[in-house]
């Protein structure tokens, strides 16, 4: 009797160990996955059922790898005809002018050397304009292309606030925007780059002046958090769509009939350099909201 009980525990054992085992290989395998390896697959060691759990198994993370590198390719490929797109649209618009001066200024020559003058001293300073957009189109290429890595130092987003917003006293009051700043005297000091944090705020500025072509009403405001400091831009003006929001950090999109679509993307670079959150809230014909945590 008792070496029919060792047998049958062990019996037992033997024929747990073979479910349990599989089992527990698959669920690793599965945690694997969900971590982000997809590419993990289970060793198939059996025919039965869980031998074909296992190969099931094994053909699924093959066809994720290969839908995520159709989805990747799928992505670089949209990336660069967009790139394409809005590159073919910021030089020629330039270009444009370029082409015409050149051919008045050939005409004026065969046709009436005696305006020739006149009409080269207006040419050219037509050509210095449409060549000073040109460098500015592919400098601002250029900063994106270049960020560098962010130098942390204990940074005060009052301060910042307080003297970017004089930079811009002249600017909103052309456009006839009003200022407002609303800044946390609890605020402490983030750790951030100074130059960078600059940066994003006068390009959400300048964002939220061309938001508003008839003029408004511009905040800037600070808030402290446990974990860090929140700086805010909002602006009365035209809004967005949720469809907007969502695409709105898309590098090369733009809601402007003018710009490059970088201003955001480069604002969505530094925070995400800077271990940030940057969110936006928005609505239609009301105005907009930019929201920067940093810790």
């Amino acid at each position: 009797a008792a070496a029919g009980i060792l047998m049958g525990i062990a019996l037992s054992w033997w024929a747990t160990a073979r479910i349990t085992r599989p089992v527990r290989r698959l669920a690793e395998s599965a945690g694997r996955v969900a971590a982000g390896d997809w590419g993990a697959t289970v060793e198939v060691s059996s025919t039965d059922e869980m031998g074909q759990l296992a190969g099931a198994f094994n053909r699924m993370t093959h066809e994720l790898v290969e839908q995520r590198d159709r989805l990747v390719q799928a992505e670089r490929v949209a990336a660069w005809r967009e790139l394409a797109r809005r590159l073919a649209h910021e030089l020629k618009n330039p270009l444009f002018p370029l082409q015409i001066t050149v051919e008045n200024m050939q005409r004026a020559r065969e046709s009436y050397p005696e305006q020739f003058d006149e009409v080269f001293r207006e040419g050219t300073a037509t050509l210095l304009g449409e060549l000073s957009k040109l460098k500015q189109i592919i400098a601002r290429f250029s900063d994106f292309a270049k960020m560098p890595a962010p130098e942390m130092e204990p940074v005060n987003l009052n301060e910042i606030s307080t003297e970017t917003m004089k930079l811009f006293e002249g600017q909103l009051a052309k456009a006839r925007v009003r200022a407002s700043t609303e800044l946390d005297a609890a605020l402490r000091p983030v750790e951030a780059d100074r130059e960078q944090v600059t940066r994003v705020l006068r390009n959400l500025i300048l964002n939220a002046i061309d938001a508003m072509p008839e003029g408004g009403t511009l905040t800037v405001r600070t808030v402290a958090l446990e974990s860090g400091a929140r700086l805010e831009v909002s602006d009365t003006g035209q809004g967005l769509t949720p469809e907007e929001c969502e695409r709105l950090f898309t590098p090369y999109y733009t809601t402007k009939t003018h710009g490059t679509g970088l201003g955001l993307a480069i604002v969505q670079s530094v925070v995400s350099d800077h271990k940030g959150r940057i969110a936006v809230e928005s609505e239609k014909g009301k105005g907009t909201t930019f929201r920067i945590d940093l810790g």
